[in-house]
């Protein structure tokens, strides 16, 4: 429900972290903004604004390195994206069934900070939400809406969405602040069994990656701070979905 928190960054290396222990996955952008397509420079016709209008048939995906394939979003297109899919019949569904033939085992989903069409339709598709939050106080106020939203979404779909919130990751923290460490604190006693304890902090590497066109690991072959906090979260972050798998 608000932008600045590092979605972006935490999709693209999540994904690329997944990549590299060997496991194909597949990143799809789903922002107005197409954050991700601006960051690797690649875009294409086979995009899920024109998956969602029809227009493509057959899916194509990029390659943006081994094992880890892209979709981008559409950028602008996604407007009218979203205005068909408030009016088609199948509603929150259509995403769902149009993506229902992809082959990837793990599909990533880089989704806008709002609330609409295409927001409840990844509700629908996804077995995870993770919740990232900047630790301010409008990132906390994002996190609390967002989190009331998914609740009141479930309900309303009388257990049809299968969603779950995995985890909320601190995304962007600055612990030397006061302000940090009381939101900090405030998210681990709201949601204590949701918190990952891998946290990121302000870094430098993590803000130039982008710039040069690279996730954390890549750049300057991993050996930076940046890479090392991203390496602990998506690790917590797989033991989670593991645990949650075998409880199943």
């Amino acid at each position: 429900m608000k932008g600045g928190q590092a979605k972006t960054t935490l999709a693209i290396n999540f994904a690329s972290r997944i990549a590299k222990a060997r496991r194909e996955v597949l990143l799809i952008d789903s922002d107005i903004q197409a954050n991700i397509t601006t960051t690797f420079q690649r875009d294409h016709f086979c995009n899920l604004a024109n998956i969602i209008l029809g227009k493509v048939s057959n899916f194509e995906f990029m390659q943006l390195a081994e094992r880890l394939s892209f979709l981008p979003s559409g950028g602008q297109a996604m407007v009218e994206a979203s205005s068909y899919l408030s009016h088609t019949q199948f509603k929150d569904d259509l995403l769902k069934n149009l993506l229902s033939t992809i082959n990837h085992n793990i599909v990533i989903i880089d989704t806008a900070p709002s609330w609409n069409e295409i927001s409840r339709n990844i509700l629908m598709y996804v077995d995870f939400v993770i919740v990232p939050v900047v630790t301010d106080y409008l990132g906390y106020s994002g996190c609390d809406q967002i989190m009331s939203y998914i609740e009141d979404f479930k309900e309303s779909k009388l257990g049809e969405c299968k969603a779950e919130v995995l985890g909320i990751a601190v995304t962007r923290s600055q612990p030397r602040t006061r302000l940090a460490r009381t939101i900090t604190t405030g998210l681990k006693e709201r949601w204590p069994d949701l918190i990952f304890k891998s946290m990121i902090e302000e870094s430098v590497s993590i803000q130039e990656a982008p710039a040069f066109q690279k996730n954390i690991f890549d750049y300057k072959n991993g050996c930076t701070r940046g890479a090392g906090m991203y390496d602990q979260l998506c690790r917590e972050i797989m033991r989670r979905i593991v645990k949650q798998r075998k409880s199943e």
